[in-house]
């Protein structure tokens, strides 16, 4: 390996360092805007309250159609 052969080797090896860096801070913009994006979606299911998944497929209540006393001296 001549002495230009190895510049270039360390000039790509740095190159691809470079590059390894940038993409490595594109994605942690990435996952940054993901997460925020998660907390706000978790905002909006406390603020409007959305129901349990596990309720589901919960049975209903049971309901009797009746009337209802009155207080006594109406």
């Amino acid at each position: 390996m001549t002495e230009e052969d190895f510049k270039l080797a360390i000039q790509n090896i740095l190159m691809l360092q470079n590059n390894n860096d940038h993409c490595f801070a594109r994605l942690q913009d990435q996952i940054d805007d993901l997460k925020q994006e998660i907390k706000d979606l978790n905002d909006l299911k406390t603020i409007f309250r959305l129901p349990n998944p596990n309720n589901k497929d919960r049975s209903y209540f049971e309901t009797v159609d009746a009337e209802l006393p009155t207080p006594e001296g109406e």
